[in-house]
């Protein structure tokens, strides 16, 4: 029998939150072909509401509407995982802010081998929910 290694992402945790619900389930579904366990939520608001989404090693929210709160939200709440920041042309303070938490910020349209850089750096060194 061939034994195939694990991916070492094999069931982290990812939540995705974004308002575009073809783009989110694009990215969904990536996610899930990379082995990742990945929910995806179409409000922050969902997001808050589910009491898994504080076991995340790593979110990917879109800063355009409420992402910020969201984030802000989650970490108030005792989350300490990594954060993707999707947006264009982000504020200089929303720079700093990233840097300062460790979150990574990508512009909204960054293809897929990006965001999974992204998230693996984010996770690198990070415990879910802590």
């Amino acid at each position: 029998m061939i034994h195939h290694p694990t991916p070492p992402h094999d069931g982290i945790a990812v939540s995705l939150v974004d308002g575009d619900p073809a783009l989110r389930r694009a990215r969904q579904i990536m996610l899930l072909s990379e082995r990742y366990d990945v929910r995806s939520y179409a409000t922050g608001a969902a997001l808050l509401a589910d009491p898994r989404s504080r076991a995340v090693a790593c979110i990917v929210v879109d800063i355009g509407g409420s992402g910020m709160d969201t984030l802000h939200a989650m970490r108030r709440s005792g989350w300490r995982g990594g954060a993707i920041l999707l947006g264009t042309a982000p504020a200089p303070a929303l720079v700093h802010a990233a840097e300062r938490n460790g979150d990574r910020l990508l512009d909204r349209a960054a293809g897929d081998a990006p965001l999974l850089t992204a998230i693996a750096a984010s996770i690198a060194g990070r415990r879910p929910g802590g």
